[in-house]
C-alpha cells in the first residue's frame, strides 16, 4: 500500500476510502474521512456516515487559492456518480453515532444558510429577465430536507456530550431570547490569518423560515404538488400575483433585445469583413503600381499615408504635398501655411549656398517641434524627416509663397 502518491490519486482514494491515508507531497493530503488543502485549517471535504449506516459528502464551499481550488476540482471529480453531497461550509460529524453540541448548532446553520439563499433567489427572480430561478430554490428547500433526514434532525436525541438536543426545526422556530442568540447568530468563514470566527445576526429570514415550514416545503423528496407550491412561494413572498407573467414578459424582451444585438454584431463584423477584403484588394493593386505611380497618387490626394512609404536609397523618405491651407508630409506630419513661409525663406537661403545653413525648429500644426538638423546636398534632414528640394519648392509654388 502506497502513501505517498500522485495529486489526482490522493482525493480517488479518499473518495473510495482505499485506505486510512495518502498525501501528495506536503499540500494535499486525506487521514481517515477527512481530505485537506495546505493543512487542517482548510478541509476540503468529508466523508459522514450516519446513524443508519447512510453516507454522505461534505464538500466545503470556501475558497483559498489557486492551488486549494485545483485540489477542489480533483475533490468533486473523484466522488462517485451518485453519491449524496453536500456542498456547504459547515463541518459536522457524528462521534461514536452522536453529534456534539458544535456539530448540531453548525447543522443548524445550514439550514439557515440555505434559507438565506432561498431569499437571493426570490429577490433576483423579481427582476430577472432570463432566469427563473424556481430549481435552485427547489434545490435549497430538497437539500434541507435530506440534511434533517441524515443527521436525525427532526427527532430528539442525545449529544455526545449526554445533553439533549431538540429537533432543530423546533429551535429555529422558536423566538426565545437565548435560542435566538444561539440559533440566529450564525458563525461565519474565519479570515485567513485570523484566529477570531465571526458571527453574522441572520435573524431578518426567520420569517421566511417560518412560512415555508408552514407550507411543509422542507423535504428530503419532491412529492406531488411540490413544483406549484414552490411556485406559489414566489408569489407570495414577491408580493407580485402576476410575477410568473411579468418575468416572461422581461424575458422575451431580454430575447428580443439579444436577437438585435447579435444581429448588430453579426452585420459589425460582416462589415468588417467586407472592408478587410476591400483594403486587402486595394493593397495588392496599390503594391502593383510603381513608385511614380504611387507618388502621382499620393500627390493628388488619392492615396492615404497609409498605403504609401518611399522606398529607400533614394537620398529622400518624405514628400510634401499642400491640402487644406496646411503642408502635409508624407509621414503625417502637417505644418501651417504662416510656418511654411518662414521656412521657405531658410531653404531658399540653404539652397543659394549651403554654407548658409543654421540650425532652427519646425513648428507642426499640433505645436510640436521638429530641429532641422542638417541641409546638404539639396536634402533637408528634420527630425526623422528627409525632405529634397525639389518637393519643398513644388509645396511652396502651390501655397504661393515661392518666386
Amino acid at each position: 500500500m502506497r502513501y505517498v502518491v500522485e495529486t489526482p490519486m490522493v482525493a480517488h482514494l479518499w473518495a473510495h476510502q482505499s485506505q486510512d491515508s495518502a498525501r501528495s507531497g506536503s499540500n494535499f493530503y486525506f487521514e481517515g474521512k477527512d481530505i485537506y488543502s495546505y493543512g487542517s485549517h482548510f478541509r476540503c471535504a468529508s466523508v459522514e456516515t450516519n446513524q443508519q449506516g447512510q453516507k454522505a459528502y461534505l464538500v466545503t464551499t470556501r475558497t483559498y487559492s489557486n492551488t486549494t481550488a485545483k485540489h477542489m476540482g480533483m475533490v468533486r471529480q473523484a466522488i462517485p456518480f451518485g453519491e449524496q453531497i453536500f456542498n456547504t461550509p459547515r463541518s459536522v460529524s457524528l462521534y461514536n453515532g452522536k453529534l456534539y453540541g458544535y456539530d448540531y448548532q453548525e447543522a443548524a446553520y445550514y439550514i439557515i444558510d440555505q434559507v438565506e439563499k432561498i431569499n437571493e433567489y426570490i429577490k433576483a427572480q423579481i427582476k430577472s429577465r432570463s432566469r427563473n430561478y424556481t430549481d435552485q430554490v427547489e434545490d435549497c428547500l430538497l437539500n434541507v430536507g435530506r440534511w434533517i433526514e441524515f443527521w436525525g434532525l427532526d427527532k430528539r436525541q442525545k449529544s455526545a456530550e449526554g445533553q439533549w438536543l431538540m429537533p432543530v426545526l423546533t429551535k429555529l422556530s422558536s423566538t426565545a431570547k437565548k435560542d435566538m442568540e444561539i440559533f440566529w447568530n450564525v458563525t461565519g468563514e474565519r479570515l485567513r490569518y485570523s484566529s477570531c470566527i465571526p458571527r453574522n445576526n441572520k435573524s431578518e429570514y426567520q420569517e421566511l423560515f417560518l412560512d415555508i415550514l408552514t407550507r411543509g416545503l422542507f423535504q428530503p423528496i419532491a412529492i406531488s404538488g411540490f413544483e406549484d407550491r414552490v411556485s406559489q412561494l414566489f408569489i407570495d413572498r414577491s408580493g407580485d400575483p402576476l410575477l410568473w407573467e411579468h418575468f416572461e414578459q422581461r424575458k422575451a424582451k431580454q430575447q428580443e433585445t439579444n436577437r438585435r444585438t447579435e444581429e448588430a454584431r453579426e452585420r459589425r463584423l460582416a462589415e468588417r469583413q467586407e472592408k478587410w477584403r476591400r483594403d486587402e484588394e486595394e493593397r495588392q493593386r496599390i503594391a502593383r503600381l510603381t513608385f511614380e505611380e504611387k507618388k502621382e497618387l499620393w500627390h493628388s490626394g488619392e492615396l492615404s499615408n497609409t498605403w504609401f512609404n518611399v522606398p529607400s536609397g533614394l537620398g529622400f523618405n518624405a514628400l510634401l504635398r499642400v491640402r487644406n491651407g496646411y503642408i502635409e508630409t508624407s509621414m503625417g506630419v502637417r505644418v501651417e501655411a504662416t510656418e511654411a513661409a518662414r521656412l521657405w525663406r531658410l531653404i531658399e537661403l540653404f539652397h543659394k549656398n549651403e554654407t548658409n545653413f543654421r540650425h532652427d525648429l519646425v513648428k507642426d500644426a499640433n505645436s510640436h517641434q521638429w530641429s532641422i538638423n542638417s541641409y546638404q546636398n539639396d536634402i533637408m534632414i528634420a527630425g526623422c524627416h528627409r525632405i529634397s528640394y525639389d518637393e519643398m519648392r513644388n509645396a511652396a509654388l502651390q501655397l504661393g509663397i515661392a518666386a
